[in-house]
């Protein structure tokens, strides 16, 4: 591998992180915090169906759906000392997987048409589905075959010889980028903060989003080319192989880019991830965090969501009136844009704190961009695959990833922009039309209009978020986590905690007033970080490692230390499948 590539510093003999094998679902942290309920002993009722109190929704449709598929379920215990709901499932021929004493009971394998009789059981009070398991899915959304039509339609055609993002690096916080042909030697670097460690993409998302925004399409002669095929990358690893993460790692990941802008040319943040939060901006950590990027010099774009069509859905931190929150449009496979509506599925409406979201929407169905072979999304969706080195997918992540790389052409048109500047150019050049009247912001996203516009200097004197008020970032971090948590195993017992309450993914406490007022600083991060040229996989041997720890003052006194990091392994559903769109991989 040729390019530059940065790397958390763990210390010498650093052993590998456990895997913990329960993965649980965003249903059960809701309810984890209920009272224990005695109850007589396991006894299978003889009524056909089962209550649907009981069930999470998404088994209860693999049930109806798949009935001889196998599922992963979280299961609750009416009496927790009691071993009679583990006897049931035993019976019924399934598997118990792990006893999950945090939240009164265990995790389990079994066919999907067992589940009405253990749902029946009174020695079972609930019933969740696994993180693994997807039954919910868009893929109605992706019927056209793969298409270019999304470069026409917001004018990038007219630009794309002319602009094309050199000398520009996007961001992307996301779950990886796979080393591959399209980025050739552009990613200059990689920051793991997950106890993978490695940088690389295994769930997929990550890969495809870095394809969409730079890249360059030499696996297909140009064909699938990205928007801005000359921008340099920079990848922020956050989620692992199963797609999750807690709200305190992305944040760690939001410092680390500020930190480093100057050192990468850092303009354009891509931020794909979502909770349903409703904490007001104006405290949220997170949002906290995003405006901070956002103040230091980079447009940071986010995702609007994938949990339409009702309105009241934005995700956190697309619900910060900083920053360019994105929702997706179908253009029904054609470049006419009178044809154009927004897609179902995005998010749109009013935040909590009554701004009206998204800012502006772009293209979202079957984007065809490079894929992390044998990725979690690769391997589940054979079916989306393009031209072998390709996959196409769906949803607002796209969409936002569309914008990213159209904000990239704009920095490279003028270097001087601000982010205020680039979000007033992006919002005023964009195409109007009764299409995106609800749910499509200021309208599609017009790239030869954002980059005349920014040459010309059209929206300089008018830009936007003036008057806006900055979050102080002195909220809960639970709350913005919203419903989806992570489980992880910061003491290393090989148990999965789940991570609630006011501590961060470690099980660190996290003071809301200490870590606010910190000085977001290169000099916080300068002792954790290295790069190194020529870096490959295999390179990352125990003596490579150096012992220096996180800064006890960047984390509410403190210390991130690496026996910390390398010691914890941790998963769980704080990225919801909506969010990601992650299925709605065509």
């Amino acid at each position: 591998m040729s390019d530059a590539t940065a790397r958390v510093m763990l210390p010498v003999g650093v052993p590998v992180p456990r895997t913990i094998a329960a993965r649980f679902a965003a249903a059960a942290v809701v309810l984890i915090l209920a009272g224990t309920l005695a109850g007589p002993a396991a006894e299978v009722l003889d009524a056909p169906t089962f209550p649907a109190t009981k069930v999470d929704p998404g088994v209860a449709d693999a049930v109806a759906q798949t009935p001889d598929a196998t599922v992963r379920v979280i299961v609750r215990e009416t009496v927790p000392a009691s071993a009679s709901a583990e006897a049931l499932v035993r019976s019924l021929g399934g598997r118990v997987t792990n006893q999950l004493p945090i939240v009164h009971g265990f995790s389990a394998r079994l066919t999907a048409q067992d589940v009405p009789a253990l749902a029946r059981s009174s020695a079972v009070e609930l019933v969740w589905g696994d993180a693994t398991v997807e039954m919910s899915s868009t893929s109605s959304y992706n019927t056209e075959g793969p298409n270019t039509a999304w470069r026409h339609s917001i004018r990038l055609t007219h630009v794309e010889d002319a602009y094309t993002g050199a000398g520009v690096t996007v961001a992307i916080l996301d779950t990886g980028v796979s080393q591959l042909p399209d980025f050739g030697d552009r990613v200059l670097a990689r920051v793991d903060l997950t106890p993978e460690q490695d940088g690389f993409d295994r769930y997929g998302h990550g890969t495809h989003m870095a394809g969409i925004i730079g890249g360059n399409g030499a696996a297909s002669a140009g064909q699938w080319k990205g928007v801005a095929p000359r921008a340099n990358l920079v990848s922020v690893k956050v989620a692992g192989a199963d797609g999750s993460t807690d709200v305190s790692v992305v944040i760690a990941g939001l410092q680390w880019v500020l930190a480093h802008k100057s050192t990468y040319g850092i303009r354009v943040l891509n931020l794909a991830f979502g909770t349903d939060s409703r904490q007001s901006y104006s405290l949220d950590p997170l949002n906290y965090a995003v405006e901070q990027v956002w103040l230091g010099g980079i447009l940071v774009v986010t995702s609007a969501g994938n949990r339409g069509p009702d309105g009241g859905t934005i995700n956190k931190p697309g619900d910060d009136p900083f920053v360019v929150t994105v929702g997706a449009v179908d253009l029904n496979g054609t470049t006419d844009r009178d044809d154009d509506v927004v897609a179902p599925f995005s998010s749109w409406g009013a935040t909590p704190d009554g701004f009206l979201k998204p800012d502006l929407v772009a293209p979202g169905i079957t984007i065809v961009a490079p894929r992390a072979v044998g990725s979690v999304v690769d391997q589940m969706h054979p079916e989306a695959v393009v031209d072998n080195a390709y996959i196409k997918g769906t949803g607002t992540s796209q969409a936002a990833a569309i914008v990213s790389g159209v904000a990239a052409l704009m920095f490279q048109a003028d270097p001087s922009m601000t982010p205020d500047v680039a979000k007033a150019t992006l919002l005023g050049s964009a195409f109007k039309s009764s299409a995106y009247r609800s749910g499509g912001g200021a309208g599609l996203v017009d790239a030869a209009g954002a980059v005349y516009a920014t040459r010309n200097g059209k929206f300089r004197y008018v830009p936007e978020n003036l008057g806006l008020i900055p979050s102080t970032g002195l909220g809960s971090l639970e709350a913005s986590r919203g419903t989806f948590h992570v489980y992880a195993d910061p003491d290393g017992d090989g148990v999965g905690d789940l991570i609630q309450g006011e501590v961060d993914v470690l099980g660190q406490p996290w003071s809301a007033t200490s870590w606010s007022a910190t000085s977001w600083s290169t000099t916080v991060w300068a002792a954790i970080v290295a790069v190194t040229p020529g870096w490959t996989a295999t390179s990352w041997s125990a003596t490579s490692w150096s012992g220096t720890s996180w800064s006890a003052t960047s984390w509410s006194g403190t210390s991130w230390s690496g026996t910390s990091w390398s010691g914890t392994s941790w998963s769980g559903t704080s990225w919801s499948a909506s969010s990601w769109s992650a299925n709605v991989w065509s």
